[in-house]
């Protein structure tokens, strides 16, 4: 006995597998058990399995709703392509439109810039002892930034948008692009080998403008009815450069990254995966459904032949 119980509690997976059971036992077995006693064994089943169908499924449909519960995978991004150096190499249509880093404002339109704006001035004093900043730090300090004309044309090029730094977007692409050229490629021995030089994005969904009750139903409605399904096909390329060899010195600070301009440019293009996150909760939901309707008729068809049976007695 000793032995059992150890093993129960060593073994998650087991330990689990006895909880739901138990619950299912408990949850199910005693409403069973009440109305057994009252309606009879075959009659008390099948009114405990309708209940259950039913309840399970309000339970997929709030699962469902709110993206809760019992999920399958969640959205993430797909590691399409790597190019190296010119983009016109890609095999994605589109990636070609992106602007070569040739063509992006060099070191120096970007510190004129930045001396020429207080906010981006006081983020980015001219300190060589700190990292060089990209167009994309500039768009996230300072959205105004974007009007310029230095700027403003590479904002949407042929669908492609420029993101800023600080985006939600830039985040987990870079984190995604980072760990397939550390870890599943290794490319680099870790993320302190590159520097990320600009992050783009091309389609996905379109954000919502208006925050009203109104404004926020007639925008999912339209996203549910757009083809396809409301879910264009979402792309985003990560640019990366390797960084200039330096050795780390015991007791100072590690040395700042700089771009390797003798490297070629690592180009990451990537495809937005939405998962399956909702899938699991609706046919949890629809199959209980199904089951609910099948136990649902099998009672009215009862009813009526019971209602018969007295009928046919007077």
């Amino acid at each position: 006995m000793d032995l059992l119980i150890a093993a129960i509690s060593w073994d998650p997976g087991f330990r689990g597998f006895l909880t739901v059971v138990l619950g299912a036992c408990i949850l199910a077995g005693s409403v069973y058990l009440i109305l057994a006693t009252n309606s009879g064994p075959r009659l008390g089943f099948l009114l405990t399995l309708t209940a259950l169908a039913g309840w399970m499924t309000i339970m997929g449909l709030v699962w469902s709703m709110y993206g809760i519960g019992y999920q399958g995978r969640v959205a993430e991004w797909k590691i399409e392509e790597i190019v190296y150096g010119d983009l016109d190499a890609s095999g994605t249509d589109g990636v070609e439109a992106i602007p070569d880093r040739s063509d992006m404002p060099s070191a120096e339109e970007i510190r004129a810039l930045i001396d020429g704006n207080d906010a981006l001035l006081a983020q980015f004093p001219d300190d060589p002892t700190r990292r060089a900043p990209q167009v994309g730090d500039l768009i996230s300090v300072d959205p105004a930034v974007a009007e310029d004309p230095l700027i403003a044309s590479l904002l949407d090029v042929d669908g492609w948008h420029l993101l800023g730094s600080a985006d939600g977007q830039t985040g987990e692409a870079v984190a995604s692009a980072s760990a397939y050229l550390t870890e599943e490629r290794a490319l680099f021995e870790s993320s302190s080998d590159f520097v990320v030089l600009d992050a783009w994005s091309r389609g996905g969904k379109d954000s919502r403008s208006d925050d009203s009750l109104l404004g926020r139903a007639g925008f999912k409605v339209k996203r549910i009815v757009t083809w396809p399904l409301g879910h264009p096909t979402h792309h985003a390329v990560v640019r990366v450069q390797a960084v200039v060899p330096t050795e780390s010195v015991d007791g100072a600070p590690p040395p700042t990254p700089v771009a390797d301009e003798t490297q070629p440019v690592v180009s990451v293009v990537m495809v937005r995966d939405l998962g399956t996150r909702r899938g699991p909760a609706f046919f949890t939901m629809a199959a209980s459904a199904v089951v609910f309707a099948i136990c649902c008729n099998s009672l009215h068809r009862r009813d009526k032949l019971v209602a018969a049976a007295r009928a046919a007695e007077g």
